[in-house]
């Protein structure tokens, strides 16, 4: 029989017991839908645990990663053919992921005219904070999956009154006044590598620019949406090669669109963690953990991150976040890493009978 030390049992015990202090947390458990923990979801579209949700009127699941540490989360919902969701609105933030499948979104303010915009797989979108949203599937036979970040632990856990979440009528008309254009997916460049808009099509085909501070000759493209505090990012490196390693606050959802490969994490001091990915791959690393992202595949690996330090807020965390760990900041350069982050990575490319690309190509 499986024996739990008895130190393990108090420890368990006392989580539980902090979870079940969480106003999140006990609206999470209210829910009734089942809540997914751990470090890694293997595969978004594929075989994961979801029962019907009673408020959103389809299946449905939290996805609460273990680095989410409530300040931000996850769920996905599955929308079956020609089915839709139920009418809502709240005080927190949300970032949308299509997973697979086609539809349409509506978009409304009490009292004010339905915007209604199409979505595809790949797509991302994110109804303004407290406006009615509607979510509809768009195919007679194909179900659809969305996957959604939001910042409602920290709403919850702020407030704590469950009424003022989902019936406050504050309309925030600063950030959404029922703009004809709003989800066309038209967008204004910034410095910094920032797209600014309300509606990405395809984060597929997204065009991404040069972007050398984590190395591995990548590109990357930083996205501002709805005047939100929360924002996104996208990266994509070349087969063959490794970003250099960094860490930063919690909350940060990593979702893998193309390649193959794994990521390193750790506490400063501690041994690394392994976690394997490929398309469909939802992780998060945990607070000021080092994180460090291998392409060992066949072809570029692209990645979509959802995290905190939008519309002009300022994450202290996140200070220093391309600055060298031997200067005070949080990134650990090719130079000063452990030996066996490059050793790790070529065995793990000579099991897929690969070599890693010249090294002094990208390894700066």
């Amino acid at each position: 029989m499986f024996q739990i030390e008895k130190e393990e049992l108090e420890m368990t015990e006392k989580t539980i017991t902090q979870k079940r202090l969480s106003p999140y947390g006990e609206w999470q458990k209210s829910e009734g839908v089942p809540i997914i923990e751990g470090l890694i979801v293997p595969d978004l579209r594929g075989d994961i645990p979801m029962e019907k949700w009673h408020r959103k009127g389809v299946k449905g699941a939290f996805l609460s990663m273990i680095g989410a540490e409530e300040a931000m989360d996850a769920y996905i919902i599955e929308l079956p053919p020609g089915g839709n969701t139920d009418p809502e609105k709240f005080m927190f933030e949300e970032n949308t992921f299509v997973v697979s499948g086609r539809g349409a979104t509506t978009i409304w303010l009490p009292d004010g005219k339905k915007h209604t915009f199409e979505w595809q797989k790949g797509s991302v979108f994110t109804p303004p904070i407290n406006s009615w949203r509607q979510h509809f599937n768009g195919s007679p036979d194909e179900p659809v999956r969305l996957l959604t970040m939001s910042n409602a632990p920290v709403m919850f856990n702020m407030m704590r009154s469950t009424d003022f979440i989902f019936n406050c009528e504050h309309s925030f008309t600063d950030r959404f006044g029922g703009e004809e254009d709003y989800f066309s997916g038209k967008g204004q460049s910034f410095s910094g590598n920032v797209w600014r808009t309300n509606f990405i099509p395809d984060l597929y085909s997204f065009e991404l620019l040069g972007y050398a501070e984590r190395g591995a000759g990548g590109s990357g493209r930083m996205f501002e949406m709805a005047s939100n505090t929360t924002k996104s990012h996208m990266a994509e490196f070349p087969v063959g090669t490794y970003k250099k390693a960094h860490r930063h606050g919690p909350g940060a959802h990593i979702i893998i669109l193309t390649g193959h490969g794994f990521s390193l994490m750790w506490e400063d001091g501690k041994p690394k963690e392994k976690i394997d990915w490929g398309p469909g791959s939802l992780f998060v690393p945990p607070d000021m953990w080092f994180h460090q992202h291998f392409n060992s595949g066949t072809e570029p690996a692209r990645y979509f991150a959802v995290h905190y330090g939008g519309w002009r807020v300022v994450i202290e965390e996140l200070k220093g976040g391309n600055e060298s760990t031997v200067i005070g900041g949080h990134q650990i350069e090719y130079e000063d890493e452990d030996a066996d982050v490059l050793e790790t990575f070529v065995d793990e490319l000579h099991k897929h009978n690969t070599e890693p690309k010249p090294i002094a190509d990208w390894r700066k």
